[in-house]
């Protein structure tokens, strides 16, 4: 004799349940890894830029670097190549 398919309700939610997910803002400041993908540059010539001080850093274990200097230091090489 063959079982009988389990019958599964489907819950019923208050909000209606939405495909789209409004993007999270940029944080203020990003570890190394973030500020590598926020910015382009590889991890190591963010760090090389550390060393040498041309990007200033929040707190020096692990790196944490604000948001306005990874600008900054951005506008400056773009405006060394043009």
């Amino acid at each position: 004799m063959p079982r009988q398919k389990k019958k599964y309700s489907i819950p019923v939610s208050a909000a209606p349940i939405t495909a789209y997910a409004a993007p999270e803002p940029p944080s203020y400041s990003f570890d190394l890894k973030g500020a590598s993908k926020y910015t382009g540059y590889s991890i190591w010539a963010l760090r090389k830029a550390i060393t040498s001080k041309l990007i200033p850093v929040a707190s020096p274990k692990p790196y944490i670097i604000r948001r306005a200097d990874l600008e900054s230091f951005v506008d400056s090489r773009v405006q060394m190549a043009a």
